[in-house]
């Protein structure tokens, strides 16, 4: 095989050289008559075999076409020859794909398809056509799928025209394959047969001339049946079409099998003024078919839609008139006016109504030369009305009511709605209902009923009458009445019974018939064991006209044990409705207190009190006392904060607000009085700045409130005395999780606030304050030195006094905080600017003392 491809490759390659220097006539004769090329196939040859091929040929200067003559002279069939150029120009476009019949039908694809990138876009955002219109949604596909129809089995009318490409297939005695490629003169070429005419022939008339043909020459077997053969079209030719009116109007290149829909459907379909109704082919400058895309939408009627020629014209002129439908149809949408057609034929266009339609009558808005005009148009003229230009028609729903409803609640075994017949009563009602309830209250009932003003109005009913068919209560119902028949147990539930004190389960309990003390107390789930077995019941006084005494309630007392039984004289009475009953704790009961003692002390933990006055000594006692390490002046107790003395609540926040805004504003006041008894009118810079004295107090406000929303407060105990002097007034007396607190020696002091760097130092004999702000690199520019505090390792704090001239230092202790506090006014460096002062005359003295030596 590779001996025969050499061959050919070289043979075809000397063959371009002599066609492109002149010596074909007498050197291609010898040359192609030892080479023959009938038993090759294009298809065996490789890539690179082909591109040696091309480049022969672009150094000849030849193309494929002006040796096509040659090759076929020395045997090279047409159909090898044709998938040789497919072959080379599939190499020219980087394509490597061996079948001819591809790259065909990939061009037919390119040239349909003219827009490349804008085919994934959605194709009324490219368009200006309003999807409203009936009938765009057949083009409103970026790919429609008109276009594939080449795959699909040639009809036997088909007519066969230059370009296609015909399979024949030959089997039998003798057998035969070969693509028979239709030429521009309309024949095919048939080895050992000849040239055979088939264009304007159909399919089926086609393959009988070229049995014909083949029986008379090469294959006479075929005469007598012993050779059959089979043409299919292989490559169904392009032919062009031109396409006014539509979205991508112009020449299309589409497929011979295509019909107007299909070629309608590449062009876009028609524009935003194009005719749905009027579309016109053209063959022959003459109308051939006129098109009307309705019947097809509606019945799917392609009567219509014929295949199209080469040079066929579509025209798809404006459209003449429009109309619009909306509201409550299936399609709403623009409908394109055609003749003879009626507001019934649209509907149908439209989908018919829909479920909720009001269907009685539609609503037109008509134009005329100046202005608009409403019609109502009833359902017996939907067959005489035709629609107008211009026109919008709504369809409107039905009305959100009934004509014939009842209602029927409460105490009866099927409350629903229910028809309102002619002459319908209240025991009509109710019997259609399976009747009433067992618990059914028959002696009122109420209904509903409607006004002409659509008020509602309650009419009272005797229930029991009503169903003894009494002419006065059981009256006649009507539209949209409401029958409200109301239960006993409805009645009672409202009722209760209080339970207080010490059981599982206090609360409000629904009353019930019979009910009695021992009965609630179960309902609760027994006593707790705090209870007392003594109970009281309070019950309401029933007065008739007037009161008679401020008294209000009567209370009833009984005994009852832990086992429910009631002591001899005491009874379990009878409860009624709203009766309050109350159990207490036991004598003397208290739920045992413990609280906590933590730190430097011989046995740290958990101890309960042992009685209501328990103190601070006696759990110090208990824990066998301080160690040798305990620091007595850091005491504290850790309380809890609870319901009673808690200012943790949202109320106690906006009190302490509230007071200091009263005691910010007094004291603004009381500023602005003493400063302008003093400065002068004109030094108003010398009154405090407002905004700072907001600052300050919103500084302190989010102290105070940071400290409330902790779980506990810290108490300063004096350790030391308390030991000495138990239960002295300085011995607190303790609460329930209260924690005593001893902790170890902290030989530190903290400075912080208004110095130039917070630090903590070791503490020493005679620390001072100056000392701890020297350490921490002294004041800052908005510190208040005279302002300066200390807080204690056990919470307590005390500060600086002045006395006149003097300042008193409170003592600095192990553990302490020396505080500094800040202000947002910088401080006057007062000596500082003296000093400068002084040198700035010193200058001056000197100057006018050297003046006057010179002036000597």
């Amino acid at each position: 095989m590779k001996l025969f491809k050499l061959v050919f490759v070289s043979s075809l390659l000397l063959l371009f050289t002599l066609v492109s220097t002149g010596a074909q006539a007498q050197a291609g004769g010898n040359i192609l008559s030892s080479k023959d090329l009938s038993t090759l196939k294009v298809d065996a040859l490789t890539d690179a075999e082909i591109s040696q091929i091309q480049g022969q040929l672009k150094q000849a200067g030849l193309t494929i076409d002006q040796v096509e003559q040659q090759a076929i002279a020395k045997g090279m069939s047409a159909s090898e020859f044709a998938k040789l150029k497919a072959k080379l120009s599939n190499s020219k476009a980087g394509n490597t794909n061996k079948s001819p019949l591809t790259k065909k039908t990939r061009n037919k694809s390119t040239d349909l398809n003219t827009k490349t990138d804008s085919t994934s876009l959605d194709f009324f955002e490219l368009s200006k056509i309003n999807p409203l219109i009936y009938g765009s949604e057949l083009f409103a596909q970026s790919t429609t799928g008109y276009a594939g129809n080449e795959n699909m089995a040639t009809p036997l009318s088909y007519i066969v025209g230059p370009g296609d490409v015909l399979s024949l297939v030959v089997y039998g005695v003798q057998e035969y394959i070969s693509d028979l490629i239709v030429s521009k003169e309309g024949r095919v070429q048939i080895a050992n047969v000849g040239q055979v005419k088939v264009a304007g022939l159909s399919i089926e008339a086609a393959t009988d001339a070229i049995k014909a043909q083949m029986a008379k020459t090469a294959y006479p077997s075929i005469k007598n049946g012993e050779t059959k053969i089979a043409i299919t079209v292989g490559d169904i030719r392009t032919v062009q079409v031109t396409v006014i009116g539509a979205l991508k109007s112009g020449k299309l290149n589409v497929s011979s099998l295509s019909n107007v829909l299909s070629v309608l459907a590449e062009a876009g379909g028609p524009n935003e003024i194009g005719s749905y109704r009027d579309i016109e082919l053209i063959r022959d400058n003459k109308v051939l078919k006129k098109i009307d895309l309705y019947a097809f939408m509606k019945n799917g009627d392609q009567s219509n839609m014929v295949t199209v020629k080469d040079n066929d014209v579509i025209r798809i002129p404006p459209y003449k008139n429009r109309f619009e439908i909306r509201g409550q149809v299936k399609r709403p949408g623009i409908f394109e006016i055609g003749s003879n057609e009626n507001f019934s034929n649209y509907l149908q266009y439209a989908g018919g109504f829909d479920d909720t339609a009001y269907t009685a009558w539609v609503k037109i808005i008509q134009k005329n030369d100046k202005e608009k005009a409403v019609k109502d148009l009833a359902a017996a003229d939907y067959l005489k009305y035709q629609p107008q230009g211009g026109d919008v028609i709504s369809v409107s729903k039905i009305l959100d009511r009934f004509q014939n409803r009842v209602k029927l609640s409460g105490a009866v075994f099927r409350p629903d709605v229910y028809q309102l017949t002619p002459g319908m009563r209240i025991s009509d009602l109710i019997q259609r209902a399976d009747g009433l309830r067992e618990d059914a209250f028959i002696g009122r009932a109420q209904l509903i009923r409607l006004k002409p003003n659509l008020l509602k109005e309650l009419i009272t009913i005797n229930l029991s009458k009503a169903l003894q068919r009494n002419a006065a209560e059981n009256i006649e119902l009507q539209r949209e009445d409401e029958l409200y028949v109301n239960s006993v147990v409805d009645l009672r539930d409202s009722l209760t019974v209080d339970l207080l004190g010490e059981v599982r389960s206090q609360g409000k309990f629904n009353y019930v018939d019979s009910m009695t003390v021992k009965d609630i107390i179960l309902l609760a789930g027994g006593f707790t064991y705090a209870a007392n077995k003594q109970i009281e019941v309070a019950r309401q006084i029933q007065y008739s006209d007037k009161v008679n005494s401020n008294k209000v309630a009567t209370i009833l007392t009984t005994e009852i044990n832990g086992d429910l039984s009631f002591n001899p004289g005491q009874e379990n009475f009878v409860l009624q409705p709203m009766d309050v009953v109350t159990i207490t704790k036991k004598v003397g009961y208290v739920k045992p207190e413990v609280v906590s003692i933590s730190g430097q002390v011989q046995s740290t933990g958990k101890y309960t009190l042992s009685t209501r006055v328990d103190r601070v000594s006696d759990i110090v006692r208990r824990s066998g006392g301080l160690i040798s390490d305990a620091y007595s002046e850091g005491a504290f107790i850790k309380r809890n904060r609870n319901n009673v003395d808690s200012l943790k609540s949202d109320e106690n926040k906006t009190s302490i607000e509230q007071a200091y805004n009263r005691k910010f504003k007094a004291q603004q006041e009381a500023d602005k009085e003493a400063l302008t008894k003093t400065v002068n009118a004109t030094s108003s810079s010398a009154l405090i700045d407002p905004n700072t004295q907001k600052k300050k107090l919103k500084d302190t406000l989010d102290i105070l409130f940071k400290e409330l929303e902790e779980d506990y407060y810290q108490i300063a105990i004096d350790i030391n005395e308390i030991i000495k002097n138990p239960g002295s007034e300085l011995d607190l007396v303790l609460r329930d999780k209260d924690e005593i607190v001893i902790p170890k020696m902290d030989n530190k002091v903290k400075i912080s606030g208004g110095v130039l760097r917070p630090t903590n130092i070791v503490y020493r004999d005679g620390l001072t304050i100056g000392e701890c702000i020297s350490a921490a690199g002294g004041i800052s520019e908005y510190a208040k030195r005279g302002r300066a505090y200390v807080i204690y390792a056990n919470g307590k704090s005390a500060r600086t006094k002045h006395l006149g001239l003097f300042r008193l230092n409170p003592p600095i202790k192990p553990g302490a905080e020396v505080v500094l506090p800040e202000t947002n006014e910088k401080k006057e460096k007062t000596i500082t600017t003296f000093i400068q002062f002084t040198t700035v005359l010193a200058q001056i003295a000197s100057a006018i003392a050297t003046i006057s030596i010179l002036n000597r």
